[in-house]
């Protein structure tokens, strides 16, 4: 009984939770800007940096619209790429926290994992804009299947993972459990 109600109360907070996040992004955020901005030029900047480092003559431009980022190769006029609000990561970043938050366990270490869970998930984040750039700069047939499909399941896999250690290492239903054992 003990186990239902507390799944039932963590259902209940983190789908509250992110309506009030969906909320807060689409009314006011997402037309705003500034939050996507942010985060997609940081991940523009550290991408063409690593870009630039392994030797690809690569510069970046923000667009007229915020949010939103181009990434051009040598002196050409038209971008390879363009890193959008989409690919910024952003709602993983939040619904990651979201559990965190609504998972049973000690305040004292939730907000240091969501700090370095977040860090990890927008440094792999990065990482996965690198890649897909160079696929782009080869004209690669496997851009697609990159963006679309395994990009996609090791992201989530890794949050997913992120949450599974935070309920087998930091979780009070775990704690509580193996003291009713």
């Amino acid at each position: 009984m003990f186990k239902e109600k507390k799944l039932i109360q963590f259902l209940l907070l983190s789908i509250g939770l992110y309506f009030l996040w969906f909320g807060l992004y689409e009314f006011y955020l997402k037309n705003e800007g500034h939050l996507d901005q942010v985060i997609t030029e940081n991940i523009t900047i550290v991408m063409t940096f690593f870009l630039k480092l392994t030797g690809f003559d690569v510069h970046y431009m923000n667009s007229y619209k915020l949010g939103e980022t181009y990434v051009f190769l040598g002196q050409n006029k038209y971008p390879f790429l363009r890193v959008g609000a989409s690919c910024n990561g952003l709602e993983l970043l939040v619904l990651f926290t979201i559990f965190i938050i609504c998972y049973p366990g000690s305040s004292k270490y939730k907000i240091p994992y969501i700090i370095v869970g977040n860090i990890c998930i927008h440094i792999l984040n990065i990482f996965r804009n690198y890649v897909l750039a160079i696929l782009s700069i080869h004209k690669s047939e496997y851009f697609d299947l990159f963006h679309r499909y395994i990009f996609i399941f090791m992201v989530y896999g890794f949050v997913f993972w992120l949450w599974i250690f935070w309920s087998n290492k930091f979780s009070k239903l775990k704690k509580q459990d193996e003291q009713t054992n």
